[in-house]
This record gives C-alpha cells, sequence and structure tokens, in this order.
C-alpha cells in the first residue's frame, strides 16, 4: 500500500476549517506566511500551548539569541 503523505499529514494536523489551504509556506515575516507565488495570508495560528508573538519579530530574535549564548536547554 502505497502511503499517500497529503492524508497523512492531514490526519495528524489540528484542522481549524473543513477546507485546508494547504499551501507551501516559502516565508515567514510578521503576522504573515508567503506561498510560493509570494502571496501573503494572516497566520491566525498557534501551536498548543504555544502563544503567537509573529514570525522573525527583532525582540525575539535578539531574546532567543541572548539565551542561546548562555545556555539552549536543561534535563532534569
Amino acid at each position: 500500500m502505497e502511503l499517500d503523505y497529503k492524508k497523512y499529514f492531514l490526519s495528524m494536523v489540528a484542522q481549524t476549517s473543513p477546507e485546508p489551504l494547504l499551501f507551501e509556506v516559502k516565508r515567514a515575516e510578521g503576522l504573515y506566511l508567503y506561498d510560493t507565488f509570494d502571496q501573503a495570508y494572516i497566520d491566525l495560528i498557534s501551536g498548543i500551548s504555544v502563544n503567537n508573538v509573529g514570525h522573525r519579530h527583532p525582540y525575539v530574535i535578539t531574546a532567543i539569541k541572548k539565551q542561546l549564548d548562555r545556555y539552549l536547554q536543561t534535563f532534569r
């Protein structure tokens, strides 16, 4: 049986509508996602237990880089 990757992907995603857009994300900037044709889409979805602060905000990038210079993660 050949694996249908689209069907498999959709079975693992928390759908927010019955008709997902299924576009390929080329880049993300601020609150927008851009497809391979540079069409902008407002990104209204966050992950579970994640705050949506936008994509590549300079303050967030600076904070991440500062933290990386200290340590990335610890395990107990």
